[in-house]
């Protein structure tokens, strides 16, 4: 019969095995094309959704869309995301970085690994390629065929060799985040803490540019699991764009850096 062994590592389904140690590593993602759109919005209503153990630094929502390819952990692979973070500060500990709000990912294993194994909160979307046009850069996120967010980016100004080289200085970003696990069966929660999950990222190439973010509330009826999420985003009010650009990075989610706040 299986035994487990408290010195090894497993995923679901724990019983064809795992591996010695805590099972993460330095994950390296070779080509990563980014489109980030941050705004300032109202703090009241946005520390609704960020836990009591975290202090918000700035009222800003930052989403990021990343279509990330030559995945090494995934053989070569590629998916895509959008992230939803916010800079925060975990009080605690004193550690800064981004609190995620939500990630949004178009496969199954990124998801299953990052929810589980480093508590970062990833559910389910259609999220096709973005499109460049001349300046323009655009991307979108549905479910079952209803659009819910769109991102657009006028790219316009190349990143210079010096803010190349400024970005790349100060490159890592500490994901912040709340692993959450519920009883079986009854109320409560079988886990429920605060996590980081470092993530170290190359800027290759970028332009900066005017973004634009359009919401679209969703309709319980059709989308039962997602609509509190969506429309709570949704009424975050866009009360002035910050910080809009693209850029082509080689990035590394740092598992091996991740832990328990």
């Amino acid at each position: 019969m299986f035994k487990f062994d408290g010195n090894y590592s497993y995923r679901m389904p724990a019983h064809f095995g795992g591996v010695p140690g805590g099972g993460l590593q330095k994950l390296q993602y070779d080509d990563v094309s980014s489109v980030f759109i941050s705004y300032l919005t109202d703090a009241d209503k946005l520390s609704q959704y960020v836990p009591e153990a975290f202090e918000i630094l700035a009222p800003v929502v930052a989403v990021n869309y990343q279509k990330c390819c030559g995945v090494q952990w995934m053989g070569g692979g590629y998916y895509s995301l959008i992230a939803v973070m916010t800079p925060a500060r975990h009080i605690a500990s004193g550690t800064t970085g981004h609190f995620v709000l939500v990630i949004w990912e178009n496969k199954t294993a990124p998801i299953l690994g990052g929810r589980e194994e480093t508590g970062m909160p990833k559910i389910f979307a259609d999220i096709p390629d973005h499109h460049s046009f001349g300046p323009l850069v655009t991307a979108n996120a549905s479910h079952e065929g209803r659009v819910f967010l769109e991102m657009e980016l006028d790219a316009g100004k190349t990143f210079t060799a010096e803010e190349i080289a400024t970005r790349n200085a100060d490159n890592r970003i500490n994901q912040l985040g709340w692993r959450y696990i519920p009883n079986v069966g009854r109320p409560g929660a079988a886990l429920s803490h605060a996590v980081l999950y470092p993530a170290d990222s190359t800027v290759l190439s970028g332009s900066v540019g005017a973004g634009k973010i359009t919401w679209t509330k969703a309709n319980p009826m059709f989308n039962p699991l997602q609509a509190a999420i969506i429309n709570a985003l949704a009424e975050l009010p866009v009360l002035e764009y910050k910080e809009c650009h693209f850029a082509k990075m080689v990035t590394h989610l740092r598992g091996d850096l991740a832990r328990e706040l």
